[in-house]
């Protein structure tokens, strides 16, 4: 608590949570922690301003060494899209960009993209893809085959993954590790339908990000440091972990189960030890000098690329709360630019059908440049960021919930 008092978060009670409700959820998380479910867990509330709700539960690896605190960093995965459209978008408040700019006028290669035809073969394009398209995830871009999980086979489940599996396979080998590079090969590809006619969760904000690194002449993470990092306050945030930060490193675990006894252990994913994992600068698993700089959070088949601690997520989330003025009084974002972004900005005529969380298929959610918006019922105008990394805000009631683990899914296998 004390690294949040430190930035200017008060502690108050549950401040109109129910405090019942809270307290049983928090037993049942120590539970299923001293269960070995999963080695650690953050997470936290804020109302008004106020921390609401802090629970920190267990240790950064099997080790128990470093217990789990707010300054632990976890891997960001799509989180890693709000911060990238919060950049963007300081573009647009200056006037630099604009959101209706043909994408082609800063990717020229872009202008003669064709689209992919349901009986096979390409039509030309027939809508200029717009930044705003991009920030919608309705230009047409897919993502490959992959998981939030390394190590995962690469299997292509779908026409859009076999398309994009090359790609994948190319990012996972290094020989894309650029954003300039990764456009390049999306230009030699066809669309998956045309700009603005269907949503496409993928390489949107990708592309999105070598937009920003060619109109500023930086690369992304001077961009996404300079504009929302330190304005927000988040110290934490980093492609790549530095060596005396190891300690604060969530290990990458899987649940694992034996098929006959039901008896349970984490393996870890990330290397024997913090030192090992491909997030520390200087490992040898180390992808890249300063970490794969994906806009969308993802690279290749399941690298995260910044990661953020609970203190990091929930300043951003203020700061969302507070019109787009940091903690520090800062402004980061016009005040009706968050306005906007808090709204739905997908007008389709139906509602995507991909695999996706729980209520994406949905004519009940929505999308913002920044996530999911909930579009009817007791939670219309919740926001929710971060897919695998899970954040949320509701601006009807100032409240924001943040939550982390360090495992992610349950394997059946035979104990050895």
């Amino acid at each position: 608590m004390s690294a949040l008092r430190a930035v200017g978060f008060s502690q108050s009670t549950a401040h109109g949570l129910n405090e019942e409700l809270l307290e049983q959820h928090r037993n049942r998380i120590h539970r299923h922690q001293e269960q070995g479910v999963f080695p650690g867990f953050a997470e936290g509330a804020i109302v008004d301003g106020k921390i609401a709700f802090l629970n920190l539960c267990g240790f950064t690896d099997k080790s128990k060494k470093h217990k789990m605190s707010e300054r632990t960093l976890f891997r960001g995965y799509s989180m890693m899209k709000p911060i990238t459209a919060t950049a963007f978008m300081t573009l647009v408040d200056e006037g630099t960009v604009g959101l209706d700019d043909p994408v082609h006028r800063y990717i020229p290669s872009f202008k003669d993209l064709r689209v992919l035809k349901k009986n096979g073969g390409t039509d030309p394009l027939r809508q200029t893809m717009t930044l705003r398209h991009l920030l919608m995830h309705t230009s047409g871009f897919g993502y490959g085959p992959g998981a939030i999980t390394p190590g995962v086979p690469l299997v292509a489940r779908s026409d859009q993954e076999k398309l994009y599996k090359d790609i994948t396979v190319k990012q996972e080998s290094g020989e894309i590790d650029t954003l300039e590079k990764l456009c390049v090969e999306l230009s030699r590809l066809p669309l998956l339908h045309q700009p603005g006619s269907d949503y496409t969760y993928g390489m949107s904000f990708d592309v999105l990000g070598h937009v920003m690194e060619l109109v500023l002449g930086e690369p992304l993470h001077q961009i996404i440091r300079s504009r929302v990092l330190a304005p927000v306050g988040m110290r934490d945030a980093c492609f790549l972990v530095p060596q005396s930060k190891i300690p604060t490193l969530a290990g990458y675990f899987r649940l694992m189960r034996d098929e006959a006894s039901g008896e349970r252990w984490l393996e870890r994913l990330d290397g024997a030890h913090g030192r090992d994992s491909m997030y520390v600068k200087g490992s040898k698993a180390a992808y890249g000098s300063k970490g794969v700089p994906a806009a969308g959070g993802l690279w290749g088949a399941g690298r995260s690329t910044m990661l953020f601690s609970l203190r990091d997520v929930l300043l951003f989330c203020q700061m969302l709360l507070n019109g787009g003025r940091a903690v520090s009084g800062h402004r980061v974002l016009k005040e009706s630019t968050v306005q906007s972004l808090l709204t739905n900005w997908l007008r389709l005529k139906r509602a995507c059908k991909q695999p996706s969380p729980p209520g994406w298929g949905s004519e009940d959610v929505g999308w913002s440049p920044l996530g999911n918006i909930e579009r009817y019922g007791p939670h219309a105008g919740a926001l929710y960021m971060g897919g695998a990394g899970l954040a949320s805000i509701t601006p009807l009631h100032p409240l924001a919930l943040c939550r982390w683990t360090s495992c992610r899914e349950v394997k059946t296998a035979k104990a050895e």
